[in-house]
C-alpha cells in the first residue's frame, strides 16, 4: 500500500483546527458561554417599570440594578440577573399598560420607551434571521412565527 504525503491546504486546515480546539479549551466554561451566546445587552432594573411591577418576575431590585438581556433564559438567581428579550418586550408593554398616565410617571415611561427600544433592536436582528431562512431548510419548518413572534416596534 502506498503513502500519499497529505495536501498543503488539509495540513493548513488540521493546524487550525488543532490551535482552535486549543484555544476554546483553554477558555473556561463561563467564557465559551460568553463567546458563544450572541449579542446582549444590558439595561438597568429601573429601566423596565417600577419594583411592584418586577419583583414578580427579576425579584427585588437589590444592590446590582444591572439586568442582562439576551435570547436565552430568564435568571434572576444571576448576577447581573438575566431576562429574555421576547420576555422583556411583553413585560415593558404590559408595565406601560398598568402605569397610570400622571406627569409624576412620565420620567419612568420616558426610560422604559427607552429600554424598549434598545431590547427591540436586539430581538428584531434575531427574529429577522430567523425569518430569512427558506421555510426548507431545519428551522423552516418549526412555524418560524410561533418562534419570535412579531412585535411592535414601539410603546
Amino acid at each position: 500500500m502506498q503513502h500519499h504525503p497529505a495536501s498543503p491546504l488539509a495540513m493548513a486546515l488540521r493546524l487550525i483546527l488543532c490551535l482552535f480546539l486549543a484555544l476554546l479549551g483553554a477558555c473556561t466554561q463561563q467564557g465559551r458561554q460568553r463567546a458563544l451566546a450572541g449579542p446582549r445587552l444590558e439595561v438597568s432594573y429601573d429601566d423596565l417599570g417600577t419594583e411592584a411591577m418586577l419583583q414578580r418576575t427579576l425579584g427585588p431590585r437589590g444592590a446590582a440594578p444591572g439586568i442582562l438581556i439576551h435570547h436565552g433564559g430568564t435568571n434572576p438567581e444571576t448576577t447581573p440577573r438575566q431576562l429574555n428579550a421576547h420576555q422583556a418586550l411583553r413585560m415593558l408593554r404590559g408595565n406601560d399598560r398598568a402605569l397610570p398616565h400622571t406627569p409624576a410617571n412620565e420620567p419612568l415611561r420616558q426610560r422604559m420607551r427607552a429600554a424598549y427600544s434598545r431590547i427591540y433592536n436586539l430581538y428584531r436582528t434575531r427574529r429577522d434571521a430567523i425569518q430569512a431562512v427558506p421555510p426548507f431548510f431545519g428551522r423552516g419548518a418549526m412555524g418560524r412565527m410561533q418562534m419570535l413572534p412579531p412585535m411592535p416596534p414601539s410603546l
